[in-house]
């Protein structure tokens, strides 16, 4: 898949193409963008993807914090493993917002060739989006641009959605939103000083601050995890999201990853957590030791869960 981030690269006319932010790349973008492949190989054209920078909201509402489920590098990552020919990627702007629908469609058939738009089945797009899919029909038909509506994608009753997994995320169900992602939602963060309590009870973690601070951050609890070392090598692990409540740590949320069978020195490294399977909540602990127990017994689960896979 070859990006595409300047216009008039592409042939006029050459490319079918589906338009989205496609934050996950799940099942049901998987579904849409397996279509738009299909398409345009019957029609022998190339296929493609509009997508933004940015989700518009940033650009449109200063203090909107979207909550990703993939990073701008993820979300490309993800989208090159399908059999997309090109991704389009615009930097959204005010001057793009005022756009009508039939002024969007003009830009994208003149500037980046395309000549076939898929629209998502809810999907709206123009200034104020009070346009909707039969208007676009007539838009394409005057412009040359063939619009085709895709369908919704509802695996065994299911609703698949950017919303969806980001619920599932926020409640620590990071087994059901990786089923529908069809892979393990990830962390990325730089190892920090911490207050190296983790150390002290045997089970020292690396501090986690993130990457990107627009991702979503999972419930707080105790997940089972592998961890991507700056070598490219795994390690299996166990990571905590929370306050830490047994050591009265106020408010303060730490992510923090404990490394089996590893020892060195990782501050300034960034580190990719994968997240398997949700182990538990946080508690609160009467004494240091009952914590040292419970840490013991998850890091015994943890190790069943990730050996079994």
């Amino acid at each position: 898949m070859k990006i595409i981030e300047k216009p008039n690269i592409i042939s006029p006319g050459m490319l079918v193409a589906g338009i989205g932010f496609f934050d996950g790349v799940h099942l049901g973008h998987q579904a849409l963008i397996g279509n738009i492949v299909q398409t345009a190989r019957e029609r022998n054209m190339s296929s493609a993807v509009v997508t933004f920078r940015s989700h518009p909201r940033q650009v449109l509402h200063n203090n909107y914090c979207p909550h990703l489920i993939n990073s701008f590098e993820e979300r490309m990552q993800h989208l090159s493993e399908t059999e997309l020919d090109y991704c389009i990627v615009l930097d959204f702007t005010q001057d793009m917002s005022m756009l009508s629908a039939r002024q969007f469609i003009s830009f994208l058939a003149e500037d980046y060739g395309i000549s076939c738009l898929y629209v998502g089945y809810d999907h709206r797009f123009g200034h104020n989006r009070l346009e909707g899919f039969s208007d676009y029909v007539r838009y394409g038909k005057e412009l040359g641009v063939d619009i085709i509506r895709a369908q919704a994608y509802h695996p065994g009753g299911k609703h698949v959605s950017s919303s969806v997994v980001r619920t599932l995320l926020s409640q620590g169900k990071v087994e059901e939103a990786a089923s529908l992602l069809t892979y393990s939602y990830c962390l990325e963060g730089e190892v920090i000083e911490g207050h190296k309590l983790g150390r002290e009870l045997g089970f020292p973690t690396a501090n986690l601050r993130l990457t990107d601070n627009n991702k979503i951050i999972p419930a707080n609890g105790v997940y089972a995890v592998r961890v991507q070392l700056p070598n490219g090598s795994l390690k299996n692990g166990m990571l905590n999201i929370g306050t830490r409540p047994t050591v009265s740590n106020g408010s303060d949320r730490s992510i923090e990853v404990n490394l089996f069978d590893f020892s060195g020195n990782l501050y300034g490294c960034v580190l990719k957590v994968f997240l398997i399977a949700f182990l538990r909540e946080e508690e609160r602990f009467s004494n240091i030791e009952k914590l040292i127990a419970k840490i013991q017994k998850d890091k015994e689960h943890t190790l069943r869960i990730l050996l079994s896979q």
